[in-house]
């Protein structure tokens, strides 16, 4: 896949322009916005791949080096003085050209072309669950448990589809040694075998070959309090585990539900409250309901329409402490009926203004 293709950037993107991109797309094809469309769900799922890779610069540079081959040449790292053409098409250069016996057959098993059937390892990936919190919800703060099905990395053969037997080959990057020449020429385990010296070449008898296992995942969330819709918690280390040990994270992403009485806007609230004409000509006290109880209010005399009436404190609360304010807006309510005692002090009035 073209990475850069898929979040619609330039190669020469900085990280805020990639960050842009994938929040644009990912708010288009999210599951919960395309209910029930694979089409949808498969494009979240390349969004994600693609913001994952790009937005770390490690695995950008070598994806920018080996394209769709970067994590296999990742995990091969600096293989002493030999090169190697890849099924795929790229050149790795290493050195003098020397290449050792059985080398191909291995880096060809490793980049996903293996004669014995293995196609693939385990790679971490994130995981991303959705919730829905009420206005309610959000101001005290919530926790939730998320349980998700993933595939993790074999625990038999690591992730790597493949388990140690006679039929091992030697190591092409420690040649059989178990170990390799570090940084000034100091020696050290040789990370492609594991200071073994041989590969692995036998299918795993538990995945096989496949290199992950289904497996389900309780995680219990503590969502704080005043977080916004649309933010991701990010939960390291509970998404899919891969070979090597590395592991993904689970990502939490926030919506907030719509209220009836009220309208989040920032960390404040808006309100709308009827207010008897008689009272807003007046003057006097109401009632006001807010997310955590009802408050008295005072009404000046004179009141109109749309006015607004700013309740200090009565607002949402800030992720950073303190809390927002509550915007109440005045609809006057004028009576669709009066009493004969109404209309005749009503024109009295009428007389009086005239």
């Amino acid at each position: 896949m073209d990475y850069y293709a898929i979040l619609g950037i330039d190669k020469k993107a900085d990280e805020k322009a990639v960050k842009s991109a994938y929040r644009k797309l990912a708010r288009k094809y999210h599951p919960d916005v395309n209910p029930g469309s694979k089409e949808a769900e498969e494009k979240f799922k390349q969004v994600s791949e693609a913001y994952e890779v790009l937005s770390n610069d490690k695995k950008r540079k070598l994806y920018d080096q080996f394209g769709n081959n970067w994590e296999a040449a990742s995990k091969m790292g600096d293989q002493g003085p030999f090169s190697y053409q890849s099924p795929g098409g790229f050149r790795v250069d290493f050195g003098d050209g020397n290449m050792p016996p059985g080398f191909e057959t291995i880096f060809e098993t490793v980049f996903g072309g293996g004669s014995r059937g293995v196609a693939h390892h385990a790679v971490a990936h994130d995981v991303e669950q959705t919730v829905t919190l009420s206005l309610e919800e959000i101001d005290s703060g919530s926790k939730r448990t998320f349980t998700y099905r993933v595939d993790d990395a074999c625990g038999t053969c690591g992730g790597m589809g493949v388990v140690q037997s006679s039929n091992d080959q030697t190591c092409p990057r420690c040649r059989g040694a178990g170990q390799v020449k570090g940084v000034f020429g100091i020696g050290q385990t040789c990370p492609t075998c594991g200071g073994s010296g041989s590969i692995a070449s036998d299918v795993c008898p538990t995945c096989k070959g496949q290199a992950t296992m289904p497996n389900t995942k309780r995680v219990d969330v503590t969502i704080p309090a005043g977080i916004r819709d649309g933010a991701r918690l990010r939960v390291a280390g509970q998404g899919a585990s891969g070979a090597g040990g590395r592991k993904g994270d689970l990502y939490v992403l926030i919506r907030e539900a719509k209220n009836a009485n009220f309208k989040r806007v920032g960390d404040d609230l808006e309100s709308e409250i009827e207010v008897d004409y008689t009272l807003a000509a007046l003057g006097g006290t109401i009632k006001v309901p807010t997310l955590r109880g009802v408050v008295d209010m005072k009404v000046p005399p004179s009141s109109q329409t749309g006015q607004v009436f700013r309740l200090s404190g009565q607002g949402m609360t800030k992720l950073n402490g303190g809390r927002g304010n509550l915007l109440v807006r005045l609809k006057i309510s004028v009576p669709k009926s009066l009493s004969a005692e109404e209309k005749r002090h009503l024109e009295e009035i009428r007389k009086l203004r005239s």
